[in-house]
C-alpha cells in the first residue's frame, strides 16, 4: 500500500523523487494522493505489476537527457511494453514510474495494472489477468526497445533517415510528375506489350476503375506481370544504383537491430525494415498497376507484332555483346542468319503462349539459311 510512497522517496528517507504518470508529466501533489487511493482501490480487482530498470549513468547521459528519457519511456516504450505483454489496449492500463539516482547505478521504478478488464480470455472476452509474473522475454524486449531509444539520435536515426532518403529516390522513377519516370520509357518494346497486356487484364477486371490497389488484386497473372514489369525494371543501371543503395541501408540496420538483440539476449525485431521494404514495394507495383491500366485505354488499339519484338530481341543482344556489330546485325537480317539464334528463340517462347508459332518459323527460317 505504500509503494508509491516508496518510488517517491517519502519512507526510504531520499529527497522526493518525481512521479511520472501515463503521458510523461511529473504527478502534482493532488495526483499523487489522488492515483495512491485509486491504486488501493483498484487493487481489489487488479493485481499491480511492478519491475526495475537499471541503466549505466555514463552510457544514458551520452547520448540522451534523463528527462526525455523519462517521457519517451512514458508515452512509447511502455505502451509497446504492455501489448507485448498480451494487454488488449495500453490506455485502459494505469501507470506510473520514478527514476532513482541515488545509488551507483541509477533505476527506474515501474508499477502498472489493469484500469479495465483489459486480458483477452480462452473465450475472447477480456477479463483481468489473475496470473502476475512478467514474462522474462517481455522484460528482454523492454531493454531492447530502452537501448534503441537511448541511442536513436546518435545510430538509429541516422540510419533511418538513409533509408527515408533511399526510399524518396527510388519513388521518383515511379512518379509520373517525375522526368525520370520509367513507365514513360517505350525503347523497350518487350517492356511495352507487357504494360500493354497487364492494361489489358485489369480492364478486363476492373473497367470503371481508374484507381487500383495491388493489394486488392487476387489475379494471380496480374500478379505475375506485375512482378515481371517490375524486376525489369530494376535491371535498369539508373535504378539499379538506387536500389543498392536502398538494399544496402536496409542491412545496415538490420545488423544494428540484431546487434541490440544480440546484447539482450533476444531474437532481433526486424519489423522496422521489413514495413519499410513492403512500403516501397506496394508504392511501386500501385504505379505500375495504375500506369499500366490508363495506358491501355489509350494504346489498346496499338499493335506490337512479331517483326517489332524480333526486333527488340536483336538490339537486346547487340546491347549486351559487344562482340556483335551493327553491320553484322544487318547483314544477318538480310541473309535471315541471325547470331545468338538460340537465345532468341527462347527469349520469344518467353514471351507468351501466342507467341510459340513465330519462334517455329524464326528457326525454320534459320535452318533453311544455313543450308544455303
Amino acid at each position: 500500500m505504500n509503494m508509491l510512497d516508496y518510488f517517491t522517496g517519502k519512507i526510504n528517507k531520499h529527497d522526493d523523487i518525481n512521479l511520472v504518470l501515463e503521458d510523461g508529466h511529473y504527478a502534482s501533489k493532488k495526483e499523487y494522493e489522488k492515483r495512491k487511493k485509486y491504486i488501493n482501490k483498484q487493487f481489489n480487482n487488479s493485481n499491480v505489476w511492478r519491475l526495475v530498470i537499471s541503466l549505466n549513468k555514463e552510457f544514458v547521459e551520452y547520448n540522451i537527457q534523463w528527462q526525455d528519457l523519462e517521457k519517451k519511456l512514458a508515452k512509447e516504450i511502455i505502451p509497446k511494453f504492455l501489448k507485448r505483454m498480451g494487454f488488449e489496449d495500453p490506455k485502459k492500463m494505469c501507470y506510473q514510474f520514478s527514476l532513482h539516482m541515488n545509488t551507483k547505478h541509477p533505476h527506474f521504478h515501474v508499477a502498472f495494472m489493469e484500469k479495465k478488464p483489459n486480458t483477452r480470455g480462452y473465450d475472447n472476452k477480456l477479463q483481468y489477468r489473475r496470473i502476475g509474473k512478467i514474462p522474462n522475454s517481455c522484460i528482454k524486449y523492454l531493454m531492447n526497445e530502452l537501448i534503441l531509444c537511448i541511442e536513436r539520435e546518435k545510430y538509429f536515426r541516422p540510419l533511418s533517415i538513409g533509408i527515408s532518403n533511399d526510399i524518396a529516390d527510388l519513388k521518383k522513377y515511379f512518379n509520373p510528375k517525375d522526368k525520370n519516370f520509367v513507365l514513360y520509357d517505350k525503347k523497350n518494346i518487350l517492356l511495352e506489350e507487357k504494360i500493354l497486356l497487364l492494361g489489358k487484364k485489369l480492364n478486363e477486371l476492373h473497367k470503371n476503375d481508374n484507381s487500383i490497389k495491388y493489394g486488392s488484386i487476387k489475379n494471380l497473372e496480374v500478379q505475375r506481370l506485375t512482378i515481371e514489369i517490375r524486376n525489369e525494371l530494376f535491371d535498369r543501371k539508373d535504378i539499379g544504383i538506387t536500389r543498392s543503395n536502398f538494399n544496402k541501408s536496409i542491412i545496415d540496420m538490420n545488423n544494428y537491430l540484431k546487434e541490440i538483440a544480440k546484447i539482450n539476449n533476444i531474437k532481433a525485431d526486424l519489423s522496422y525494415t521489413s514495413n519499410k521494404k513492403n512500403y516501397l514495394e506496394k508504392y511501386i507495383s500501385n504505379a505500375i498497376i495504375n500506369y499500366a491500366n490508363n495506358h491501355y485505354k489509350t494504346e489498346k488499339n496499338k499493335v506490337i507484332d512479331s517483326n517489332d519484338i524480333l526486333n527488340a530481341i536483336i538490339l537486346n543482344i547487340y546491347n549486351k555483346n559487344d562482340y556483335i556489330t551493327k553491320k553484322k546485325i544487318v547483314k544477318n537480317s538480310f541473309n535471315k542468319k541471325y547470331v545468338c539464334t538460340s537465345e532468341m528463340i527462347n527469349a520469344i517462347k518467353n514471351i507468351n503462349k501466342e507467341l510459340e508459332e513465330a519462334a517455329q518459323e524464326f528457326f525454320i527460317i534459320n535452318q533453311k539459311g544455313r543450308n544455303m
